[in-house]
């Protein structure tokens, strides 16, 4: 029989920062099974589309970082997105943005052009790292006060679990595009 357990990230305190470093050990699952999922993915299979105005696995890797640390790092304490929150997230991910939302026709974005999978890995790596010393500034009994994103009131429980969520949904996207390229012959089906 296997036993299947999540524990509390390490450097969480477990008296009062269970939850958190719960979401934390949960975040840091997905990430290693997407690492592990993308390992070997070349710069163009990182940029292939099906078709123009969808996403690109590339896009997508940049997006996980950018969505985690707006939501961990900009949203909760209320950094207006112009110029500070965007100054921030540029500082953290080296990157200026993903591509998403991306137009019905758009491709690839030039700024992304020829990352390689090491680039992206980076970009994930710093977001988590900068994340995770957010999060371990978060107390259990402070998670479900409220902060002010435009009209909304979000709690930071909330808002670990949408990252959460967040994360889950594009990682199954990813493996999607990596069937896809399977059937067109841009991959090589997995034995």
């Amino acid at each position: 029989m296997k036993k299947r357990e999540m524990k509390i990230a390490r450097g969480y305190n477990p008296k009062t920062q269970a939850r958190v470093g719960l979401f934390a050990a949960q975040l840091d699952n997905q990430l290693a099974k997407l690492k592990k999922a993308v390992a070997n993915l070349t710069t163009e299979q990182l940029q292939w589309q099906l078709k123009p105005g969808m996403n690109t696995v590339g896009m997508l890797l940049a997006h996980l970082s950018v969505v985690e640390v707006w939501w961990i790092k900009i949203a909760p304490p209320e950094i207006p997105w112009e110029p500070k929150g965007k100054a921030l997230l540029q500082k953290i991910c080296g990157i200026e943005d993903d591509g998403l939302p991306l137009a019905a026709d758009g491709i690839h974005p030039p700024y992304l052009k020829d990352f390689t999978i090491e680039k992206y890995l980076d970009i994930l790596a710093r977001g988590r790292r900068s994340i995770q010393a957010e999060m371990k500034k978060w107390h259990d009994k402070d998670l479900d006060k409220f902060y002010k994103l435009g009209k909304d009131q979000i709690t930071r429980t909330w808002t670990l679990y949408h990252v959460l969520e967040h994360f889950a949904a594009h990682f199954g996207q990813i493996l999607l595009l990596k069937h896809l390229m399977r059937d067109a012959g841009v991959l090589e089906k997995e034995k």
